[in-house]
């Protein structure tokens, strides 16, 4: 017999489902397969189209290696296409392919369906319920800052 699961154990396992959230696929199109990171990184490029890998970097809190090789692997999948500045010959560029624009539109997509529907959830909460949710999460995210 396992023991009844706790609210602790509940959390845990949230959390981790949320790490591991990195090592799945979250947009296939075309039978290209994208995983969070990569997204990520589009979402970042979309923002604003002239971005350079350094500030991409940045922006993300990884490597500028990071940012590379998610890029190569980007532009292997045919999502966009990788261009150094003539004038600056050590910045790269990144451009989206005809995929890659349906691979964001579809990602986009995805998260207006998932928000909206947790909006319609949160709309059935009392006022004392949500302050109780908004008054744990941030309890839950300062946990997490000190495990970083």
């Amino acid at each position: 017999m396992t023991a009844p699961e706790t609210f602790a154990d509940r959390i845990s396992r949230t959390i981790n489902k949320l790490i591991f959230l990195e090592k799945k696929s979250i947009v296939e199109i075309d039978g290209v397969r994208l995983f969070p990171s990569e997204i990520h990184l589009l979402l970042v490029i979309a923002e604003d189209r002239l971005i350079n890998a350094i500030t991409m970097a940045k922006k993300l809190g990884i490597s500028k290696g990071a940012v590379s090789q998610t890029l190569t692997r980007l532009e292997n999948k045919g999502i966009l296409t990788k261009e150094k500045d003539p004038a600056y010959k050590n910045e790269i560029t990144a451009h989206f392919t005809p995929l890659g624009e349906a691979a964001l539109q579809q990602h986009y997509t995805r998260q207006a369906t998932l928000l909206a529907e947790y909006d319609a959830y949160l709309e059935t909460l009392s006022k004392a319920d949500k302050q109780v949710i908004q008054k744990f999460l941030l309890h839950v995210e300062a946990f997490i800052d000190r495990l970083t």
